[in-house]
Order: C-alpha cells, then sequence, then structure tokens
C-alpha cells in the first residue's frame, strides 16, 4: 500500500516536472519559428500538456483498462474548466480574444456534445477513433493556417538554441512516459486494494496527476499577463483529449462505459461546464473573479456527487 502511494507520488512529481520541461522548450521552439503567441497556445503547449494525458490513457489501453481512459479523459477535461480555468480566474482575470468565442468555443462544445453522445448511446470504436483522429489533424491544420501575426510578443521572447530546445523536449517526454507508468500502476494497486473502480481512479487521482501541467501553465501564463496563451492552453488541452487522447485509444480498444457515475454526472457536467464557459467567454471578453469560483464551486460539486455515486456503489456489492 505505501510503496503504491510512493510510486503514485512519484509519478505526479515526474508528470508535473516533464509536462513543464516540454511546455518550455515546445514554446521556446515556436518562438524561434516566430509563432504566436496565441497558435503556441492553442498548439504545442496545449499538445505538450496534454502529453501526460495521451501517454497515461494510451498505457491504460494498452493494459485493457478502457473506464480507466474514459474517467481520464473526462476528468482531466473537468478539471482544465472547472479547476485551472477558476483557479486561473480567482487569482488573475484573463482576457478573451474574438477568434475563440467565434470558433473555438463552439467547436470545443460541439465536439465534447457528440462525445458525450458516443458514450453515453454507443461507444467510441475503431471507426470512431479514427473520425476523430482526422477532425484533429484537420483542426491542427487549420489552426496553424490561420493568419495570427504576433510578432512583437515573440520578439519579447529570449530564444534559445534549437538544439537544446530538442534536447529539453526529449528529457520532458522521457519524464511524462515514466511518471504516466507510475501514476497508473500505483493508482490500480491502490483502486485494488480500497476497493475503487477505474473509472473512479481515472476521474479523480489520474485526472489530477495529469492535468497538472495544464493547471501550473495557466496560472503562470495568466500572472505573467500573457492571456492568450493560457487561454488556449486550456481550450486546446480540452479538444486534444477528446480528437487525440480518446481518438488513439479507440483505435487500439473501443471506449464504453456502463458507469452510472460517467453517464448520469461526470458527463451531463463536462457538457454542462463547457457550455457555462463559453457563456462567459461571450459577456465580458475575460473570466472575472466572481465567474471563476462559480467554475470551480460547480466542478467540487460534480467531483463531491461522483463520490456520493462511488461511495454507494461500493456499498451495493
Amino acid at each position: 500500500m505505501w510503496w503504491s502511494c510512493f510510486e503514485v507520488l512519484l509519478g505526479f512529481v515526474l508528470l508535473f516536472y516533464g509536462g513543464g520541461r516540454v511546455c518550455r522548450s515546445a514554446s521556446a521552439l515556436a518562438v524561434a519559428l516566430g509563432v504566436s503567441r496565441f497558435v503556441i497556445g492553442m498548439t504545442l503547449v496545449a499538445l505538450s500538456t496534454s502529453a501526460p494525458e495521451f501517454i497515461t490513457s494510451l498505457l491504460a489501453t494498452i493494459d485493457h483498462h478502457p473506464e480507466l481512459v474514459l474517467g481520464n479523459v473526462i476528468g482531466s477535461n473537468l478539471l482544465n474548466i472547472g479547476c485551472a480555468a477558476g483557479l486561473v480566474a480567482l487569482i488573475c482575470p484573463f482576457p478573451i480574444t474574438s477568434r475563440v468565442i467565434k470558433i473555438e468555443m463552439p467547436f470545443l462544445f460541439g465536439i465534447t456534445f457528440i462525445f458525450a453522445l458516443l458514450v453515453l448511446f454507443s461507444k467510441v470504436n475503431l471507426t470512431m477513433g479514427v473520425l476523430l483522429l482526422l477532425v484533429g489533424i484537420v483542426y491542427l491544420y487549420c489552426i496553424c493556417k490561420a493568419d495570427i501575426s504576433e510578432s512583437s510578443e515573440a520578439a519579447e521572447t529570449t530564444k534559445i538554441s534549437i538544439g537544446f530546445a530538442l534536447a529539453s523536449f526529449a528529457i520532458g517526454i522521457v519524464s511524462l512516459f515514466l511518471g504516466a507508468h507510475w501514476v497508473v500502476s500505483g493508482s490500480l494497486h491502490i483502486a485494488q486494494m480500497l476497493g475503487w473502480s477505474d473509472t473512479w481512479v481515472g476521474l479523480t487521482i489520474v485526472a489530477l496527476g495529469t492535468s497538472l501541467p495544464e493547471i501550473t501553465t495557466s496560472l503562470v501564463a495568466a500572472l505573467r499577463g500573457y492571456g492568450t496563451i493560457c487561454t488556449g492552453n486550456i481550450v486546446g488541452s480540452n479538444i486534444f483529449n477528446i480528437l487525440f487522447v480518446a481518438g488513439t485509444c479507440a483505435c487500439f480498444c473501443p471506449l464504453t462505459t456502463s458507469q452510472y457515475c460517467i453517464r448520469c454526472l461526470a458527463l451531463p457536467g463536462l457538457i454542462f461546464l463547457t457550455a457555462l464557459l463559453w457563456r462567459f467567454f461571450t459577456t465580458k471578453r475575460e473570466v472575472s473573479r466572481f465567474e471563476g469560483f462559480l467554475l470551480l464551486a460547480i466542478y467540487l460539486a460534480v467531483l463531491y456527487g461522483l463520490h456520493v455515486l462511488e461511495v454507494t456503489s461500493r456499498e451495493s456489492f
């Protein structure tokens, strides 16, 4: 038991360290190429901070734990909106660009709603996984082709050599892989000893561990006045989690669930929080402290509800 706890803790540390290193090196590479902060946030930073979810979910798929994959994807997206966006807004309200309101948020809400319908009424099989990946590739292409020029912002950042950035990126990826392996291994051992389901572990412990890069990156970006990176990271990470993480894992193993907590609370909660974040974005083009408090409070309420359902389901057996 104690070794499993140490394994999970060490995995969290490596995920946190690896995610931060990957984000910094990816951003440095993008800045060296003259990419705007918004594009950095929506692509390289979002993809980098989603790497823990991707690696953790892929390992869980290989070990035949699809419930853990769904729990991780849904739980991470809940955390990104409720915890990352909520905490950032509480500390430092961040501005929203018109592009996010008109394009990214409608797209995020649309794929979240479709993904929820697939999980609720069917399953995310090989065909659906390939379609999600294709949509993700087209989305990345459109983002990179978008004419968003912020060369003045890029010039403010100190450039480092591409070789050093690539080496740093590789170290971060290795740290993410080891951290993800230990988080999955330790979490499953703890779950077996305590009688927890894979779904509950994925929604809570694993989701928190793999979402640490998104939370820390968003907080640092907001505090340094880089609102576009913060927004792009949160929205982009949720998009990547559904299109690339769930899509890739579905190509190896169909993602389906009969868990009551996911079908009746986690997925409806995710749809509601996504719609609420979209609404907050369109009001004053920023997320205020009060709105951040609401996001965080609703997330905690959903988490408490999931805990009650998990305890009830365990006691019924």
